[in-house]
C-alpha cells in the first residue's frame, strides 16, 4: 500500500482524518443512533407490514415511513462527515420525538417502565440537539477548506 497504508486509505475514505476526536465521537453517535432508528422503523414495516402505524394519526404515518429513508440518509451523512448531518438530524428528532412521547404518553403513565422506551430516544435527541451548533461549525469550516483548490 506504499507510505500511506491502509491507515491512510481508511482516513481519506471516511473523511474524518483531521476532525478533532469530539467530533468523531460526535458523528459516530449520530451513525449509531440513526442506525438504530432506522433499524427500529424497517423492523416494523417487516413484521407488520404497510399498517404498522394505523393507530397513529396519518401524519405521524407519514413520518415514520419517511424515517426509514430519512435516518438511512442521516447515517450515511454522519459517516461522510457531511454538515448536512446536523439540521437534518435536529429535524428528524425535533419531529420523532414529540410524536414518540404523544403516542406513547397513556403507556407511560399506566406503566412506569415504558418510560425506559423513551428515555434513550429523549437522550439521543438531547445530545443531537445540544451537539448541532459546534459539530454544525466545524463541520462547514471544513466543507469550505475542502472547497478551496490547493495551491502548491
Amino acid at each position: 500500500m506504499g507510505a500511506t497504508g491502509i491507515a491512510g486509505v481508511m482516513r481519506r475514505w471516511t473523511r474524518w482524518a483531521g476532525l478533532p476526536r469530539w467530533v468523531q465521537v460526535a458523528l459516530a453517535v449520530y451513525a449509531i443512533g440513526f442506525l438504530e432508528g432506522a433499524g427500529s422503523h424497517v423492523w416494523d414495516l417487516a413484521t407488520r407490514g404497510n399498517h404498522a402505524y394505523d393507530l397513529v394519526a396519518w401524519p405521524v404515518q407519514v413520518l415514520y415511513y419517511s424515517l426509514v429513508v430519512l435516518d438511512s440518509l442521516a447515517v450515511y451523512l454522519a459517516l461522510r462527515a457531511h454538515p448536512a448531518v446536523v439540521p437534518l438530524g435536529v429535524a428528524i428528532m425535533a419531529a420523532d420525538l414529540p410524536a414518540n412521547w404523544h403516542y406513547n404518553w397513556a403507556g407511560v403513565v399506566a406503566h412506569r417502565s415504558h418510560i425506559l422506551y423513551l428515555t434513550p430516544m429523549s437522550l439521543f435527541g438531547l445530545f443531537v440537539a445540544g451537539a448541532g451548533v459546534p459539530l454544525w461549525r466545524v463541520l462547514r469550516r471544513r466543507e469550505f477548506w475542502r472547497a478551496t483548490p490547493d495551491i502548491s
